[in-house]
């Protein structure tokens, strides 16, 4: 029985429903519905061998269809600048990570929040194999600027993915909701046309405009120590392959943004 409308996507929609006296989502696509169960079940593996008791997604397919739990609602902006719920999000990235798939996905619609306080990365449809180049499936606004380098050039056939791409985007994800909702309705309107080489320059004068700190005698510090940090990852895409170093660099990023009063 659905019970409601939770959202949609470029190729999903997403309802609450009731199974078996159990809530779930339960998405209906026009992608491969095992692929998602498919990573999930890699990922539960993982963590059975390696003793981990990290919370992810419950996904099992149920008539042909997709069904996970628990049913969340999207989280808010505010939300995402808080640091329990990425460091969260990042056990279960570096999970699906050493379970061999890169998510390429990673944005605010696809974070969610359950009942209990918890957040989850959803929605590993888009995900592939580190190192893979063709057809892009993921995230604009917050995808790494080699990504969108190679969209521009190639009109998205012939785009690279690799595990450092996600972490980056956990970043821009965090520093865009900081800013003004017409600034990032701007990298919207770009991303919807796929404008991919002017998003890039777009975004970076956002992001180091001194609008974005609580204080703005922190510009320097925070160019230095976050925006060319995040630069450098992005430049070291390629040969950044061990998941618990990209880990460490990600949380001393996050570490820097919550002393430049970015997250709390």
């Amino acid at each position: 029985m659905i019970t409601l409308f939770i959202g949609s996507g470029a190729n999903a929609m997403v309802y609450r429903i009731v199974y078996n006296n159990i809530e779930y989502a339960i998405k209906i696509s026009n992608k491969m519905p095992t692929k998602e169960y498919d990573i999930f079940q890699k990922m539960k593996v993982y963590m059975n061998m390696s003793d981990l008791n990290y919370k992810i997604i419950e996904i099992d397919i149920k008539e042909g269809f997709v069904l996970s739990k628990p049913v969340g609602t999207m989280i808010k902006n505010d939300d995402i600048c808080k640091t329990k719920y990425i460091i969260q999000i990042l056990k279960q990235l570096a999970i699906g990570q050493k379970a061999g798939y890169v998510h390429r996905d990673i944005r605010i619609n696809n974070i969610i929040l359950d009942r209990n306080d918890y957040a989850y990365l959803i929605d590993w449809d888009s995900s592939t194999f580190n190192g893979f180049k063709g057809e892009y499936e993921g995230a604009f606004i917050t995808a790494s600027t080699p990504v969108l380098k190679q969209y521009s050039s190639s009109n998205g056939k012939e785009v690279s993915a690799y595990y450092a791409d996600d972490w980056v985007s956990i970043i821009y994800m965090i520093l865009l909701s900081r800013c003004s909702k017409d600034k990032v309705k701007t990298l919207k309107i770009r991303a919807s046309h796929s404008m991919a080489y002017e998003l890039i320059y777009d975004r970076q004068d956002i992001l180091e405009d001194k609008a974005i700190l609580p204080n703005e005698s922190n510009l320097s510090d925070y160019k230095n120590e976050v925006m060319n940090c995040l630069y450098d990852i992005e430049l070291k895409r390629e040969n950044l392959t061990n998941i618990d170093d990209l880990h460490q660099r990600c949380m001393k990023l996050i570490e820097t943004i919550f002393k430049l009063g970015l997250m709390s």
